[in-house]
């Protein structure tokens, strides 16, 4: 929460002063995440013993759809918050808590129960009563 809390307001900060554009502030701080996570995966082990087929296998494919849909969702955000309040802009890009969720359990059949759906529910009003 600090670290995505601290994100929203050194973008608004990078992109109010008009030296850099949403994606010149992207690109930066995206490098900078790719770096380090980069640098994790290589210094825990995590690439040990893997050949170019390994990237080839669904559990790759679907990392790469992860990244093509990362890439769009962080370019969204960051565009968003350049163009309008972080006040309403950061509500809104929350909703992908209830997206991922509402997935969940069409795509992975995890249960439904009226709690999850309560919880759903709030999330999106509080959403609303924030942004509006």
């Amino acid at each position: 929460m600090v670290g995505y809390s601290t994100v929203t307001l050194m973008v608004k900060l990078a992109t109010r002063t008009g030296d850099l554009n949403a994606f010149a502030v992207l690109a930066i701080a995206t490098s900078m995440v790719a770096v380090a996570a980069v640098l994790n995966a290589w210094l825990g082990g995590s690439f040990a013993g893997k050949t170019g087929a390994d990237f080839l296998k669904p559990g790759a494919l679907y990392a790469y759809a992860a990244g093509t849909a990362l890439t769009v969702a962080v370019g969204s955000l960051f565009k968003g918050l350049s163009l309008g309040p972080a006040s309403i802009v950061v509500p809104v890009y929350g909703m992908f808590i209830v997206g991922g969720a509402v997935l969940g359990v069409l795509v992975l059949g995890e249960p439904m129960t009226a709690k999850r759906a309560l919880g759903m529910l709030l999330a999106i009003a509080g959403v609303l009563l924030v942004a509006t």
